[in-house]
């Protein structure tokens, strides 16, 4: 299969091709896109042991987004379903027998919030270099400013979705011992207007928000 098939439109393979610089990536998108699968590496996430397709499911779900993500167009369904149908061949010793594997994949594809390739890390990297919104400037206060940039970036990542904060984690970023610190930030995020709660937390489960400008 060519390039060009692998993709929702099919622009001619030599305007495809001109768009990589590097001649080794050329050769990796085209082996890659070959087996129809759009690109995904769907190895790393074909079952080794029972009882762990979900956690897989996810991850090659997370693979799948992160593609679409790095050449910002979505795959057909064509392409969901082979991919699909390659991790159930490799992952078959591993099935349970009747149980619909293609409609948990599917489900997974529209929850995934962080696509692979994409972390809490990059996010914060990338909101250090940006200018902090302008409701947060009344504040002094850097942290608070830099955590809403950090939701911004966040909720650029996630679209429509909301997003997680998780405040251990935010706190690991920022080198805080205690997350209190952060749960206060957010708080002042929340009253200024740049964060609403759209899903409240609840044990195992960190409070989800959506970030508004």
């Amino acid at each position: 299969m060519k390039l060009a098939d692998a993709w929702v439109e099919d622009p001619p393979l030599r305007t495809v091709l001109a768009s990589f610089h590097d001649e080794v990536e050329e050769v990796d998108e085209v082996n890659e896109a070959e087996d129809g699968c759009g690109g995904v590496d769907w190895h790393p996430d074909v079952l080794k042991k029972p009882n762990t397709s979900n956690k897989q499911l996810h991850e090659l779900a997370r693979e799948v987004k992160g593609m679409e993500k790095r050449h910002r167009r979505p795959l057909t369904a064509s392409h969901y379903k082979r991919i699909f149908e390659k991790w159930k061949s490799a992952s078959r010793r591993f099935l349970k027998p009747g149980h619909d594997y293609f409609t948990e994949f599917l489900a997974k594809l529209d929850c995934v919030t962080v696509p692979k390739g994409e972390t809490l890390q990059t996010a914060f990297e990338r909101a250090k270099r940006r200018e902090p919104p302008p409701k947060v400037l009344i504040v002094c206060n850097q942290g608070v400013r830099l955590l809403a940039s950090l939701c911004r970036e966040l909720q650029e990542t996630f679209g429509d979705r909301p997003i997680m904060l998780h405040q251990m984690s935010i706190a690991k970023l920022f080198g805080h011992g205690d997350h209190r610190n952060i749960s206060n930030w957010i708080k002042v995020c929340k009253t200024l207007g740049l964060l609403r709660v759209a899903e409240p937390g609840r044990q195992g489960k960190a409070t989800r928000y959506f970030y508004v400008e």
